[in-house]
C-alpha cells in the first residue's frame, strides 16, 4: 500500500501486525505532508530509498520478483512548491530502471486525465516524456473538494518503467471517505515471499519418535583418538539430532484466517458507497451530509465491534503456561518492537540495501572489531610467544564426565535461549535419550583427554540490534548478538564446573571484581562506592572519583596475552583446552535468512559464551591496585577508582597515581579506554572541586553527576537525580502499557497488578537497599506514582485514601519496599562470599554519625 500525506514525524509511530511499514517525513520534522510503504513481512522486500525535500517526500522499497526486482515508490508532492523538469527527474533516476511510482502528485494535466494543465504538470509530463516514463491512471477524479465550487480533479496516480503494459491495471475505490480516493493498482509478476524461520521442532512434535529414532540411529561403537575424529564425532551427533527433529516433526500449512465482518458493518458499508456516488454526482450539501452521517455511524459501528473483540481478547489473558503465558508476550511485544535495518553506509561511502549487502557489510565491520588493538612493544611480544610455546609441565587429567552429570546439566538448560547455526535448543536436548546422552559423554571426555576444541563449535552466528540513540546508518551502532551451538555451551558448563574449583582456590579472580560471579550483584558493587562517599562526606572530606569507559572491552582482548596469563594460573591440562577453544574461531553475520561468509576471529572473548565472561575476568585480574586508600571497582569492564583527603589536591594526587599504573597496564596488554567518556566526579558537602585528573594524556571531563552500574550518583549523594530520572522512566513505561492495566482495561485486577509488579516496579526498586536512604521529599516522588497507578488499576474513587488502596490491593508503600528489601539485602551480606561485600556490615557506630540522613544499615527500621 502506497500512502500519501501521512503527517507523522519522529516522535509518532505506526504499526501493524504482519506488516512493515517505511516511511518518509517532512524534512521539517513537523506533522506535514510525507509518504509511506505499508507491506507484508512474509514479502521479500528492503528499503531502496528515502527522499526527502521539502517539494516531494517519496519512500521506495524493493520487491524482490522471480523477473526481477521492482522498486515501488510512495510519493506525495506538497502543492505550493515549483517543481522543474530537472528536479522530478532527479527523483525518477533515483529508483533505478524497473519502478512502479504512486500516490497524490499535486500535477494536472490532459494527458493522465485531469480537466487542464498546469505549470507543474506540463514540467512533469516533460521529464516523462525525456526519461521515458509511462502514466497510468483512472481518467477519473480522485481529489473531491469540500467546497461546492471547487471542481473535482485527477491528481492521484501512477508511473512506471520498465513494466510491461499488457499487465496492468488501474481502477478506482471509492470506500474512503477522505477528500482524496483510492487508486488500485494491479500489476501482474510473480513475488518471492520469505521463508519461514527454520525450526527442528514445533507443537506437534512426536518426542517418542524422536527418542526412538535416536535410540535406533546412534552408534556408540565411535573411534575418539584424534583431532580429526572428535570433528567427525560433532559431526555425526549435530546431524543425526537434526536429522531426528526434522523426521518427527510434521510441517505446519499456515492457512489464512476467513475475516468475518459483521452483517450490521457490511450493510453499512453498502450504504456508505451508495450515498459517496450519489454526492459524487449531484454535489448537494444535503448529500454531502448524508455521506458525512453514514461514515460517522459506520465508523461507531467499527470502533464499537473493535473494543468489544478487543476486551474479550484482554479479559482472556492469562501469566499461566495453561494459556501459553499471553500476558506475558502481549507485554514483551510491547516493550520490543521489531524495526527493519535501514540501508547501510559502507566505508567507500555507497549504500548498502539488500539484505546480502547488509551482512556483508556487517561482517567486514566486525572482523575490524575483532581483532587486537595495536601495540610497539615487539619484545614484550616475544617474551609472551616463548611463554606460550615453551614445555608443557605434567598436571593431573581433568575429571572425566559421567552420563548422570550431563543429564543433569542437560535438564537445567533454558529452552527460551536462541539456538546457534545448528537449531539445536534446550528443549530438543532434554528430549535426548540415554543412548544419545551417553554419546556425549564420550565426546566431551575425549575433548578433555586430546585437549582438542571442535571446528564445529566454533562458529558463531550474529545478529545485529540497534543501539539506542545512534544513527542507523552507520555499521557501528548495531550491537553484536552471537548465538553459539548450544552443544558447544553445554561443554563449557562441565568445564568450568572443573575450573571454578581452581579460580576459588587459587583467588585468581580479585576480590574487586564482581561481575559474572555467583552470589555477587552490582547492588554491593555499588554500595562500596557509596560507603567510600559516605565516610568522605562525615569526615568533611573531598572524595576524587573516576568512572572510566573501556572501549569494546570484550571484542578486542588479546588471545596471547590471555594465554600468556594463563599458561601460569591454570594447570596445564586445562591450559591446553582452553588454548584449543580460543584458536581458529569463526563467526557470521545474518539478517534474516540471509548469511554472510565465515570471518576469522582475531581477537575477543567469545560473546554468548559460558567460559568468556571467566576468561575476561582472568585477563583483567592483575588490573593494578597497590593503594590501599584508593578504593577499587570492578564489574566487568565498568571500573571505578576513589580517592578521598581533606585537602581536594591530595585526593585527586592519589587518584591520578593511580590512573598512572592503570594507563601503563592497559598499554601493556592491549586494551584502549577513551577519556572523553571516562568521567571524573568530586563528591563533597564543601565548596570547590578536586583538581582535574588524566589517562594518559587526556584530561577526564568532570561532572557532577554519573550513572554507574544503573544508579546515579550526584555529589552530595542525595540520590535526587536518580529517583526523578527513575519516576520518568516508569512513568513513560505506565503510559505504554495504560491501554493494558488502565482505568478502561478489563484485564481482571489480579493480572493488572501482576503487569505492574512485574514490568514498571522494577524500574524503580532497583537499588532500593542503597538509595533508600534518600529524604523523605524524593521518596515521596516515587510514593505519588505509585498511588497513581493502583488508583488507575484498581479503579478508585478520588475519594478513597491512598492507604486504603494500598491495603485492599496488598502493595507494599515506598517506604515498607526500602525496609523490607533493605531486611534481605542485610542477611545476604552477611553471609557472603566475598570479604569486601561482608566488611561492608563493619560500618561506623551510629553515635559517630555526623550527618542527619539515614544509614544504609539502618533502613530496615525506616517506617
Amino acid at each position: 500500500m502506497l500512502i500519501s500525506e501521512t503527517h507523522l514525524n519522529d516522535h509518532k509511530e505506526f504499526n501493524l501486525d504482519g506488516y512493515n511499514i517505511y516511511v518518509s517525513n517532512h524534512p521539517k520534522g513537523t506533522s506535514q505532508g510525507g509518504s509511506a510503504v505499508l507491506i507484508r513481512s512474509s514479502i521479500k522486500h528492503h528499503l531502496h530509498s528515502t527522499f526527502q525535500e521539502e517539494y516531494i517526500q517519496a519512500t521506495t522499497v524493493t520487491v524482490e520478483g522471480r523477473s526481477g526486482a521492482i522498486n515501488v515508490s510512495a510519493v506525495y508532492c506538497p502543492p505550493k512548491h515549483t517543481v522543474s523538469e530537472g528536479m522530478w527527474a532527479c527523483y525518477f533516476k533515483s529508483l533505478g530502471p524497473r519502478f512502479i511510482s504512486g500516490g497524490d502528485w499535486n500535477s494536472k494535466h490532459t494527458f493522465w486525465g485531469s480537466r487542464l494543465i498546469t505549470t507543474r504538470g506540463r514540467e512533469l509530463k516533460r521529464c516523462l516524456d525525456s526519461c521515458k516514463l509511462t502514466s497510468l491512471s483512472t481518467g477519473e477524479p480522485t481529489y473531491w473538494p469540500t467546497d461546492p465550487n471547487k471542481i473535482p480533479d485527477l491528481l492521484d496516480f501512477f508511473i512506471k518503467k520498465g513494466l510491461s503494459d499488457l499487465y496492468c491495471d488501474v481502477e478506482s475505490c471509492l470506500d474512503t471517505i477522505s477528500d482524496h480516493s483510492l487508486v488500485i493498482g494491479t500489476f501482474s509478476t510473480n513475488i518471492i515471499y520469505r521463508e519461514p524461520p527454520l525450526t527442528l521442532y514445533n507443537h506437534k512434535t512426536d518426542w517418542d519418535a524422536f527418542a526412538e529414532y535416536l535410540n535406533e540411529g546412534v552408534d556408540l561403537k565411535v573411534r575418539l583418538k584424534t583431532e580429526e575424529d572428535i570433528d567427525e564425532a560433532t559431526f555425526y551427533i549435530t546431524n543425526k539430532i537434526q536429522e531426528a527433529a526434522w523426521r518427527s516433526t510434521p510441517e505446519i500449512k499456515f492457512s489464512a484466517k476467513p475475516v468475518n465482518i459483521p452483517f450490521e458493518i457490511r450493510r453499512k458499508i453498502g450504504e456508505k458507497r451508495k450515498l459517496r456516488r450519489q454526492w459524487q454526482l449531484s454535489r448537494s450539501s444535503q448529500d454531502k451530509t448524508n455521506l458525512n452521517r453514514a461514515a460517522r455511524e459506520l465508523k461507531e459501528i467499527i470502533e464499537e465491534n473493535q473494543n468489544a473483540t478487543f476486551k474479550d481478547k484482554l479479559s482472556q489473558l492469562s501469566a499461566t503456561k495453561k494459556d501459553n503465558y499471553s500476558l506475558w508476550k502481549i507485554t514483551k511485544n510491547l516493550k520490543r518492537p521489531q524495526q527493519p535495518i535501514p540501508p547501510i553506509r559502507t566505508p567507500q561511502g555507497t549504500w548498502a540495501k539488500t539484505p546480502q549487502e547488509k551482512v556483508d557489510v556487517f561482517a567486514e565491520h566486525l572482523s575490524q572489531v575483532f581483532t587486537p588493538n595495536s601495540s610497539n612493544m615487539m619484545e614484550f611480544e616475544n617474551e609472551i610467544d616463548q611463554v606460550i610455546n615453551s614445555d608443557q609441565q605434567l598436571s593431573p587429567p581433568i575429571k572425566l564426565v559421567t552420563p548422570n552429570e550431563l543429564h543433569r546439566t542437560i535438564m537445567k538448560l533454558s529452552n527460551k535461549k536462541a539456538p546457534g547455526f545448528d537449531l539445536i535448543t534446550g528443549e530438543i536436548l532434554k528430549h535426548l535419550p540415554r543412548k544419545p546422552v551417553v554419546f556425549l559423554t564420550m565426546l566431551f571426555n575425549a575433548v578433555l583427554r586430546i585437549q582438542y576444541y571442535p571446528k564445529l563449535w566454533k562458529v558463531s552466528q550474529i545478529c545485529m540490534t540497534p543501539k539506542d540513540g545512534k544513527p542507523p546508518t552507520d555499521p557501528g551502532s548495531y550491537r553484536p548478538i552471537s548465538l553459539l551451538p548450544l552443544l558447544s555451551k553445554l561443554f563449557e558448563k562441565v568445564f568450568l564446573r572443573r575450573l571454578k574449583p581452581i579460580l576459588d582456590e587459587e583467588k585468581l579472580i580479585p576480590d574487586h571484581q564482581f561481575g559474572f560471579r555467583e552470589e555477587h550483584s552490582t547492588v554491593e558493587q555499588i554500595h562500596r562506592i557509596v560507603e567510600k562517599i559516605r565516610l568522605s562526606l562525615e569526615k568533611k572530606e573531598y572524595c576524587s572519583a573516576a568512572f572510566l569507559d573501556i572501549q569494546q572491552a570484550f571484542d578486542r582482548v588479546w588471545h596471547k596475552g590471555l594465554l600468556f596469563k594463563m599458561k601460569n594460573l591454570v594447570p596445564n591440562s586445562f591450559f591446553m583446552v582452553l588454548k584449543s577453544y580460543l584458536h581458529g574461531r569463526k563467526f557470521q553475520v545474518k539478517i534474516g535468512e540471509t548469511t554472510s561468509k565465515l570471518y576469522e576471529i582475531q581477537a575477543s572473548v567469545p560473546q554468548g559464551s559460558v567460559l568468556g565472561p571467566v576468561l575476561y575476568s582472568i585477563y583483567t585480574a592483575d588490573l593494578p591496585c597497590k593503594d590501599d586508600d584508593v578504593v577499587m571497582a570492578t564489574y566487568a569492564d565498568d571500573t571505578a577508582c576513589l580517592s578521598s583527603n581533606k585537602d581536594p589536591i591530595l585526593a585527586s594526587q592519589k587518584l591520578q597515581a593511580q590512573l598512572d599504573e592503570i594507563d601503563v597496564w592497559l598499554q601493556k596488554w592491549r586494551i584502549k579506554s577513551s577519556a572523553t567518556k571516562s568521567v571524573h566526579v568530586t563528591f563533597t558537602l564543601r565548596k570547590g572541586d578536586c583538581p582535574p585528573v588524566n589517562l594518559g594524556s587526556e584530561q577526564l571531563p568532570h561532572k557532577n553527576c554519573v550513572k554507574y552500574l544503573g544508579l546515579r550518583l550526584d555529589r552530595r549523594l542525595t540520590w535526587a537525580e536518580h529517583i526523578k530520572a527513575k519516576k520518568t522512566e516508569a512513568n513513560l513505561q505506565y503510559q505504554k502499557l495504560n491501554w493494558l492495566i488502565g482505568r478502561q482495561s478489563p484485564l481482571s485486577l489480579n493480572n493488572k497488578l501482576l503487569v505492574y509488579k512485574c514490568t514498571i516496579k522494577p524500574i524503580w526498586t532497583y537499588g532500593i537497599q542503597l538509595w533508600g536512604s534518600a529524604s523523605n521529599s524524593n521518596l515521596e516522588i516515587l510514593q505519588r506514582f505509585q498511588n497513581k497507578v493502583l488508583r488507575d488499576i484498581s479503579g478508585a474513587t478520588w475519594y478513597t485514601r491512598n492507604a486504603e488502596i494500598h491495603e485492599y490491593l496488598g502493595m507494599p508503600t515506598v517506604k515498607e519496599e526500602i525496609c523490607s528489601y533493605s531486611s534481605k539485602y542485610q542477611d545476604r551480606l552477611q553471609g557472603h562470599t566475598n570479604k569486601l561485600a561482608r566488611d561492608l556490615l563493619m560500618s561506623d557506630p551510629e553515635d559517630t554519625r555526623r550527618l542527619k540522613r539515614w544509614h544504609i544499615l539502618s533502613l530496615s527500621d525506616r517506617i
